[in-house]
């Protein structure tokens, strides 16, 4: 049986806490009044920079329980074991890897030229050969529309597949061969957009005092306390972001992985058996 910890609780009672958090910064609102602070350029970047950092660290802590949560749910478990299975299963052959990932981006790149040229009646052999090479003495169309399609096509770019992306955590962020973020990327593109997100709450809570309704002298207790709910609220709900981000999407790209290393460990023992 699996032990009880406080992270298991919240996770579990994530959507309940939410709620409660909000609820209870809805029922704050009613005891203070909101008005500009009076305070210096100074005290306002000091108490700003302060409520950051809080701001980051607990959005920071909720993350990296998704995160876990993600990668110790039994699907994600079971797709990495499966993809440890398959780049086993390729070891004999590793050594032609390369060349079916040359292939695979060969054959991506000509997939992509040819709907771009089939988009005016254009076909791909009259102006590529078997290699995607463009051929010899071709010459672009005189009609504006395909002309225009033919230099698109002639432009066109992909990041070729590397044996890394599918022997590895992380990959290529370029279509056709798109694997999805590695969660190091995930975590560093969420930890940016934390940054301007808190830095703009960062502002409001510096520039913005509170004064009391009554004469109780624990307006500042209550207004941090507000911010602190918020901070707590959002974090949970960027734990169920990251732990659907590990099930979901990270976990196709791995899906992707699998199938293209199967696909490879097809056509290696095809060529050994010709050998």
């Amino acid at each position: 049986m699996k032990k009880n910890s406080f992270t298991e609780a919240i996770y579990k009672n994530a959507g309940y806490l939410v709620v409660a958090l909000i609820s209870a910064v809805y029922i704050a609102g009613s005891l203070i009044n909101i008005s500009r602070s009076g305070r210096s350029i100074y005290e306002i970047l000091g108490t700003g920079v302060l409520s950051l950092i809080v701001g980051i660290m607990i959005n920071g802590v909720f993350r990296s329980i998704g995160l876990r949560k993600g990668d110790e749910d039994e699907r994600t478990v079971a797709t990495n074991a499966l993809h440890a299975k398959a780049v086993e299963e390729i070891t004999p052959y590793i050594d032609r890897l390369d060349s079916f990932c040359e292939r695979e981006s060969r054959l991506a790149k000509r997939a992509v030229r040819t709907r771009i040229l089939a988009c005016e009646g254009m076909k791909y052999s009259d102006y590529f050969d078997g290699d995607d090479c463009l051929l010899a003495g071709v010459e672009a169309p005189k009609d504006k529309r395909k002309r225009r399609v033919y230099f698109k096509a002639l432009r066109t770019k992909i990041k070729p597949l590397l044996s890394s992306n599918l022997t590895s955590d992380g990959a290529n962020a370029s279509n056709p061969f798109d694997f999805g973020k590695s969660k190091r990327e995930y975590a560093s593109t969420k930890s940016a957009s934390d940054v301007a997100v808190k830095l703009i709450m960062a502002i409001v809570f510096g520039y913005f005092g509170v004064s009391l309704t009554g004469e109780i002298n624990i307006a500042s207790l209550i207004w941090n306390t507000l911010q602190i709910v918020l901070y707590v609220a959002g974090g949970v709900i960027q734990m169920y972001s990251s732990f659907s981000w590990v099930v979901d999407d990270y976990r196709a790209g791995v899906i992707k992985k699998i199938d293209m290393l199967q696909k490879f460990k097809a056509l290696a023992l095809a060529q050994a058996t010709q050998e």
